[in-house]
């Protein structure tokens, strides 16, 4: 037999060799890298480090009933126009506005929706005066035979106010005692005059609400509470007519209708509403994990 025919035989005989050992290589290496992905996976979930547990959420729809009292300072206005009148002269209107301070009390009621946001609904009550004024100058020009005259009122009325509002709370940074809030809404500041012997009677007006505050934890139930109140609104006038040169009548007041702001710091002891020793912790460990991170 030749050497061809032989490697011939030779190789035939290996062809299905090669062919099962390749196949019996690549499910060795299948099985072998399945085997091993299944490890590692077991090897991932069995480690804490690599895939911690999900942790549950502490958070607990809270209700709170805040009670205190508030100082109230109103801002003064004081608004001046000039007038010249060059056959005449020139004239000089000036009127103020302004509030006695004073202090109120009020009660609070917060809720919240989620960690960061939640409602307080605010009702105030306190007493003080407005305060109103209008002077008039006229100065006359070398051309007029007009004499210079001058005149001014001044007049307050003393009264009950009303302080009802809705606002929406947004919580700000805390820590283990500490919890801060800022919040925005509105509201009306209803006006009840007290024995007014010109006329003036009952008054709403709109007010935008605006304020900070900080509360310091107590114990489980009990907060103290420290914020500020921002009233924007329009000074009332009462329903009388302002005085005006050459105008008379029994109800003539020097009233003016100004926009102005109450500030109003505050001092309130605060309840929370089913606030346990252990809820309290557990919203600390929270509050402080999430500061250390």
């Amino acid at each position: 037999m030749s050497h061809q025919t032989i490697r011939g035989h030779v190789c035939a005989s290996a062809v299905p060799a090669l062919i099962f050992f390749a196949l019996f290589s690549t499910d060795t290496r299948a099985a072998c890298a399945q085997a091993s992905d299944s490890a590692q996976r077991a090897t991932d979930l069995d480690s804490p480090s690599t895939h911690p547990a999900p942790r549950p959420s502490t958070f607990t729809p809270s209700a709170d009933l805040a009670i205190g009292f508030n100082g109230e300072l109103t801002d003064g206005r004081t608004v001046r126009t000039t007038n010249v009148y060059s056959l005449s002269g020139t004239g000089i209107t000036q009127v103020t506005q302004d509030a006695t301070p004073a202090v109120g009390a009020f009660a609070t009621f917060h809720q919240s929706f989620t960690r960061w946001l939640g409602y307080n609904v605010h009702f105030g009550y306190t007493r003080f005066s407005e305060q109103y004024s209008n002077g008039e100058q006229f100065l006359p020009n070398s051309t007029t035979t007009l004499p210079a005259s001058s005149t001014f009122v001044a007049g307050s009325i003393r009264t009950n106010v009303y302080d009802l509002s809705v606002s929406s709370v947004i919580e700000g940074p805390r820590t283990r005692r500490f919890t801060t809030f800022a919040q925005v809404g509105g509201g009306g500041l209803f006006f009840n005059p007290i024995d007014s012997k010109v006329g003036a009677t009952p008054q709403i007006r709109p007010t935008l609400v605006f304020g900070v505050g900080a509360n310091f934890k107590v114990s489980a139930h009990l907060d103290f509470r420290a914020e500020y109140r921002g009233l924007f609104y329009k000074s009332p006038d009462f329903n009388l007519a302002a005085i005006y040169p050459g105008i008379t009548g029994t109800n003539q007041f020097p009233v003016t209708r100004l926009f102005t702001v109450t500030n109003t710091p505050a001092l309130s002891l605060v309840y929370h509403f089913g606030r346990t020793r252990a809820a309290s912790a557990r919203a600390t460990a929270v509050s402080t994990h999430g500061n250390d991170r």
